[in-house]
């Protein structure tokens, strides 16, 4: 369904309008293997009941093709059953902060050891949380290439500043930071060590 909005005119005659898209094309369930599952308890379990089943067919390659069937199938029920990161990551972050809120009233005591649990717990969860986000960059770079031209050029820029010689210490021990000395200095370099 498509619609059409009339804004106000501000300021010309002409009426500008917002025009909004929708369409109902279905979606296919993508199913995606997230790198952190491996890390998480219940995971090894999974795998190993599901590919332990039999399966009746005459030639191997039908058989393993469908014990990753099953695998698959298996993996998105048991991903079921956690929570999403981001969600536990802020309510985790909650918790901190009321404790922490609540500690500006009167010590922690009792609350003391739970807070240290909440904290190890969240430093968990961020570990995950980057072990996905690393898997995904790679897959977007892949995917759409030179879209994210910033970030990456960032990245290069970074790198750059890293690689990059600022300074160099000449035969006789003085430091030079001219760009053409020490182009001087590394072409006599390797044209002395190289030959003619």
């Amino acid at each position: 369904m498509t619609e059409v909005l009339p804004l106000a005119r501000t300021a010309s005659d002409h009426v500008p309008c917002v025009v909004t898209i929708k369409t109902s094309i279905p979606k296919s369930k993508i199913f995606r293997f997230e790198n952190f599952w491996v890390e998480l308890e219940g995971f090894m379990e999974c795998v190993q009941q599901s590919w332990q089943k039999s399966f009746h067919k005459a030639h191997i390659t039908a058989r393993i093709a469908d014990k990753f069937k099953s695998l698959r199938g298996a993996l998105k029920k048991w991903q079921l059953n956690f929570s999403k990161l981001k969600i536990l990551i802020a309510k985790c972050n909650e918790v901190i902060l009321c404790l922490d809120g609540l500690e500006e009233l009167r010590p922690l005591l009792p609350e003391f050891n739970f807070r240290k649990v909440v904290k190890l717990h969240v430093e968990q969860l961020l570990h995950l949380q980057f072990v996905y986000w690393k898997k995904r960059c790679t897959i977007r770079y892949i995917k759409v290439a030179g879209e994210n031209t910033k970030f990456f050029h960032a990245m290069a820029t970074e790198r750059h500043r890293r690689n990059s010689i600022a300074s160099l210490k000449d035969t006789d021990g003085t430091i030079v930071s001219n760009h053409s000395q020490m182009e001087g200095i590394i072409w006599n370099f390797f044209k002395n060590r190289m030959g003619v």
